[in-house]
């Protein structure tokens, strides 16, 4: 697949969009964990059991959430697995998945999906950014209208700025577009096997699948009501389709993964609880990104849990 390298009034635009040509593959999904703390071994540890899930299916995309302190070599280290241009992500307080809320180092392989995506600085703003990201990605979100979509928006987006970064890509692509995702711990973001600074990124995820969405927020911060709104938020997301669930995407907020203090295991049970035995995969980050139901426009918010469930059609 070729990537067009394109500069844009001083602003990095790098895209890839393949031409859609109907219906794929079944989604293949590969996830893993580790809590080791060298970045080499815990990028190699996740890394192997996420190509493990795939079952010797090539990745499409593979997404990182770590926070491990040397960046490149972990992600040098996951490259040891995959092809490096595939490889997306970002820095967190922790990644999440369906063994902890207390990963190093998440990876997730994901095959039969169509992948397009974008990066752009933040010259201008993170409206102007948002823009650029949805102009970019705006012919291959035509071409596959009427498949399922999901747009992962990640970067250097932290909250309240978020919300403006949602605004300019909406502007472009409908303010209802199916959007989730979290903003950077430290503003560090990965394109293509590549630490990226003050940049934020549209990944577009197009196949046979549909979506479900939610936010939520505790009412209190006391530790075990927000522990709770995550199992509101999933069982919202995944509503009366969880024969077809196929896995969730967890966004969550830094100031939440604190406030539950030393219940936080407990939040991923209530996941599970929801999700049933699907890979789950996300981070604790600074803002998040989702929709509150799937009639809604996505939000940029802050101290919420944003659920994206992904199924088969």
């Amino acid at each position: 697949m070729m990537k067009t390298l394109l500069t844009i009034a001083a602003v990095l635009i790098a895209t890839a969009a393949p031409t859609w040509a109907g219906p794929g593959p079944a989604l293949s999904i590969g996830v893993g964990h580790s809590e080791l703390k060298d970045a080499s071994k815990a990028g190699e540890e996740a890394a192997k059991q996420a190509k493990q899930g795939l079952k010797g299916k090539t990745a499409d995309i593979v997404l990182v959430f770590d926070c491990v302190e040397d960046k490149q070599a972990m992600l040098d280290a996951v490259a040891g697995h995959f092809d490096s241009k595939k490889i997306y992500g970002c820095s967190a307080y922790n990644a999440i998945t369906q063994v902890s809320p207390s990963g190093t180092v998440g990876v997730l392989a994901l095959t039969g999906v169509q992948v397009d995506t974008a990066l752009s600085t933040l010259e201008g703003g993170h409206e102007a950014c948002g823009r650029r990201i949805g102009e970019a990605l705006k012919p291959a979100a035509l071409k596959t209208k009427d498949r399922g979509q999901l747009m992962v928006l990640i970067g250097d987006c932290h909250y309240p700025i978020n919300q403006q970064l949602v605004d300019g890509v909406c502007g472009v692509l409908g303010e209802k577009f199916p959007i989730s995702g979290g903003a950077a711990t430290g503003g560090l973001a990965y394109y293509e096997g590549k630490i990226q600074k003050k940049s934020n990124m549209g990944l577009l995820l197009s196949g046979d699948f549909t979506c479900g969405f939610a936010i939520k927020k505790a009412k209190t911060t006391e530790p075990m009501d927000v522990v709770n709104a995550a199992g509101e938020a999933f069982r919202k997301a995944v509503g009366d389709k969880k024969d077809k669930l196929q896995m969730v995407f967890a966004f969550d907020c830094g100031g939440r993964r604190g406030q539950m203090k030393d219940q936080r295991p407990l939040e991923v049970e209530q996941m599970k609880e929801a999700a049933g035995a699907v890979p789950i995969f996300g981070f604790y980050g600074s803002g998040e990104t989702g929709r509150d139901g799937n009639d809604a426009p996505p939000q940029g918010v802050g101290y919420h849990i944003c659920a994206a469930a992904i199924f088969s059609e």
